[in-house]
């Protein structure tokens, strides 16, 4: 497939003309972050922009005045954009306010780029999933355009500026909405007020089968095993959901080369209540013109990289540990051993020697 020319303006400026690709943001009740976002998003000056926030819970009595507040720093948007709003008056949670949301603007345009309040995007982070849209928009392989590569080491990306891999962060992403309705008519859970079973509950017209995905260490393979049947929407949102999809149906993931979106959000105020001792990677510019892969295939040291990151922070002995060890004194010792150089080396080694090559 002949890719489309690409702007070489945009290449050379990193996003300083005005955007054409719609940006969606999903905000909730934290003002201050969500000024970092919006700020980040000024200096793409997209054309059009959906805005989605959740309303305040009623057990929560600073919740309204925050949510006001926060709803305010979005009409601070001051360039020539056509805004549309998905204000909720209730609160949904997370689950609901994401997919509810994403079917709502995926219904009004083919592709989009998507952050949370939480994600601060550098410049070229736009310009790099707006070319990559149009690059793949036809090539149904590719499901969706990461920002946030959780710090794999730049070394991976010898001779392109991006790599394949069977899933992708969504600490700022980007996607098409004919994948986006194929997967919300597998995974069909439609948040009925009222019904919580229901709406938390993983509902599909077709069993996810991650097994057959192109994951390559025994932890990812068991990590998605658990996803696929669990009930846990903490530990299981709606981004693992969406990843099943993708495994389940060959899709693939673009991770980038450098993080290009940094996940601000840690805290008591995080939606999941995820703590202050916990940091993301620095955003950092990716270079223009873009190296692509030659070919459109899961990389498997990439996806190595990305399924140990996975295990460190969210797999069962990640799990356990946090049940085990109260003390934030003691976890932050905990976490500093289990992301030390000599862990990391013996969890590679160890990761190849127990996985198997994609699609075997």
């Amino acid at each position: 497939m002949t890719p489309p020319a690409e702007d070489t303006e945009r290449q050379r400026h990193g996003g300083g003309l005005l955007l054409e690709t719609p940006v969606m943001i999903f905000v909730f009740n934290r003002p201050d972050i969500t000024r970092r976002t919006l700020d980040a998003v000024r200096a793409a000056r997209p054309t059009r922009l959906f805005l989605i926030a959740d309303g305040p819970r009623d057990d929560r009595p600073d919740d309204r005045s925050l949510v006001e507040a926060t709803r305010a720093v979005l009409d601070e948007v001051d360039w020539p954009c056509e805004v549309t709003r998905r204000f909720s008056a209730t609160n949904l949670g997370v689950e609901a306010s994401v997919e509810l949301g994403l079917d709502w603007a995926f219904s009004q345009v083919s592709e989009a780029i998507v952050l949370e309040d939480d994600c601060v995007a550098d410049p070229t982070f736009f310009t790099f999933a707006d070319q990559l849209l149009t690059r793949y928009r036809n090539d149904t392989r590719v499901w969706q355009i990461s920002g946030n590569n959780f710090g794999v080491p730049e070394k991976l990306f010898p001779d392109s500026s991006y790599g394949f891999t069977a899933w992708g962060s969504v600490w700022g992403w980007a996607t098409w909405a004919d994948r986006w309705h194929t997967h919300r008519a597998i995974f069909t859970r439609d948040h009925r007020p009222g019904d919580e079973l229901h709406g938390a509950a993983p509902i599909r017209t077709r069993p996810p089968t991650p097994e057959i995905a192109a994951l390559v260490t025994q932890s990812g393979q068991r990590h998605f095993a658990d996803a696929a049947t669990s009930q846990d929407i903490v530990s299981h949102g709606w981004d693992k959901h969406w990843w099943l999809t993708m495994m389940t149906l060959g899709g693939l993931a673009i991770t980038p080369g450098r993080n290009l979106v940094e996940n601000v959000g840690w805290g008591a105020d995080a939606a999941h209540g995820v703590t202050a001792e916990r940091q993301d990677h620095p955003a950092q510019p990716i270079e223009f013109p873009l190296r692509h892969p030659a070919d459109v295939a899961v990389d498997v040291e990439l996806e190595r990289e990305l399924e140990l990151v996975l295990s460190r922070v969210g797999g069962r002995t990640a799990r356990v540990a946090r049940a085990l060890i109260r003390s934030q004194r003691a976890r932050q010792v905990a976490r500093r051993i289990a992301h030390s150089r000599t862990a990391v080396r013996f969890a590679r080694s160890w990761s190849r020697v127990t996985s198997r090559s994609p699609r075997d």
